[in-house]
């Protein structure tokens, strides 16, 4: 579907002309949700990544410079959001640990934690399944137990893990994951 919009609607929406910028919208609308179709996402999370595409179309608009045509930034507009949200949502999927939610996981240990003996105030009504989780956090190698607290507790990404561990993406990925597996195991031979 090829388009085209005029300089002027496109100067004019840069500046925050209003009646520009629903043109610009309006225009735009069936080109971005017919490139929304190829990612795998449902139609209710499609229409919420439209609406995203759009506002940050109408916020960025300015930011076009003409190097490339504008039909080649608006896909890269719409791919850097799609992109986010999948992101995001495998970001959340990964963070489930067979039968255990993000709230269960942010009440792990910080990295450092552990070498100070500090695991935090256990209350008098901790459940047995944080008893259980806390346990299998324990027998995790240190490199584990780090990514996992740094990932869970303090909600950062690989990269920034990364940096703070000073190795590669890869390895905090290989790490994560292997952590992940081991504590589903240590956790359904607990059970």
């Amino acid at each position: 579907m090829a388009f085209s919009v005029s300089s002027s609607t496109l100067e004019q929406a840069s500046r925050g002309d209003p009646a520009a910028l629903t043109s610009l919208v309006s225009q735009l609308r069936p080109y971005v949700e017919k490139q929304l179709v190829r990612y795998p996402l449902s139609e209710e999370d499609r229409r919420d990544l439209l609406q995203a595409t759009l506002v940050q179309v109408i916020r960025r608009v300015g930011s076009f410079r003409g190097d490339s045509s504008f039909s080649t930034w608006l896909f890269r507009v719409t791919a850097n959001e799609a992109l986010m949200m999948m992101r995001s949502q495998r970001r959340h999927r990964s963070r489930l640990v067979e039968g255990l939610d993000l709230e269960e996981l942010g009440g792990l240990p910080a990295a450092n934690d552990a070498a100070r003996g500090n695991w935090g105030e256990e209350s008098a009504a901790a459940s047995e399944r944080d008893a259980r989780l806390r346990r299998a956090v324990e027998e995790l190698p240190q490199d584990y137990r780090d990514v996992v607290a740094l990932h869970y507790r303090e909600d950062l990404g690989l990269d920034e893990i990364a940096t703070r561990l000073s190795t590669t993406e890869s390895a905090v990925r290989s790490r994560l994951h292997r952590a992940r597996s081991r504590l589903r195991a240590l956790l359904q031979s607990a059970a």
